[in-house]
């Protein structure tokens, strides 16, 4: 990864106060990006822009609830307005809040999952790709998860909204490519983050998928990993 191509890039970060979001968000402003980030906790993200080393005027940031697609549309417009056209998005914000059998799970529950996992990074890919399109350059990540890749059973409700969200990725992917977008999918196994009911320390850091989407982010300008899947080397349920 060259952390000189980083230097003065404008990139939003979502789900940036727990997490991979948070691990990447303090790792481009200390490699010198000009970051907007957003979460759902106002306190967590007291708690980030208390470790956070660099000039108020290379960031901006703002908590608000993602499942409200006007917020995300007012976000992007201020963050652009704050920092400029966006070279970069990474949606990290992702949710796995109902984990049941498919023949238990609550219609309610799989339709906050779907606003939270597909809606929400779909809405805020569409905004930013928008400026991205006129200038004819851009790089937008996708954190999903391997579950788009193999079944397992209790995360239904997971399982569908990530899996949607990459069938509108892939078909953007191609879509946009006329533009010199990049849309880029990077599919973590077991990651050990809060996100996670119980600690395992086999599983992948934090520090390890974020090193994975820095070099997504730092490929010349002629290449991009289209797709990318990194795993805990214990992990096995996907044979």
């Amino acid at each position: 990864m060259n952390s000189d191509r980083l230097t003065n890039k404008n990139i939003l970060v979502t789900g940036a106060t727990s997490g991979i979001g948070k691990c990447l968000t303090l790792k481009l402003i200390e490699s010198g990006a000009h970051v907007a980030f957003c979460g759902r906790s106002d306190l967590k993200m007291t708690q980030l822009l208390s470790e956070i080393k660099g000039s108020e005027s290379n960031y901006f940031y703002k908590a608000f609830d993602i499942t409200n697609e006007n917020d995300i549309i007012t976000f992007v417009k201020e963050g652009t307005i704050n920092l400029g056209t966006f070279d970069v998005l990474v949606n990290c914000a992702g949710a796995n809040t109902a984990r049941a059998l498919v023949s238990n799970i609550k219609t309610t529950d799989l339709e906050y999952m779907l606003r939270i996992n597909t809606i929400a990074p779909f809405v805020f890919m569409r905004e930013v790709s928008k400026s991205m399109e006129i200038v004819k350059a851009g790089t937008i990540i996708n954190v999903l998860s391997t579950v788009c890749n193999f079944s397992n059973e209790g995360i239904g409700a997971y399982t569908a909204s990530k899996s949607s969200f990459d069938a509108l990725v892939k078909v953007f992917r191609k879509e946009v490519r006329q533009h010199h977008i990049k849309v880029c999918s990077i599919y973590p196994g077991g990651t050990n983050t809060a996100f996670r009911e119980k600690n395992n320390p086999d599983y992948l850091t934090e520090q390890s998928v974020v090193d994975a989407i820095l070099t997504m982010i730092t490929t010349d300008l002629n290449s991009t990993i289209d797709e990318l899947v990194i795993r805990p080397m214990i992990e096995k349920n996907y044979m």
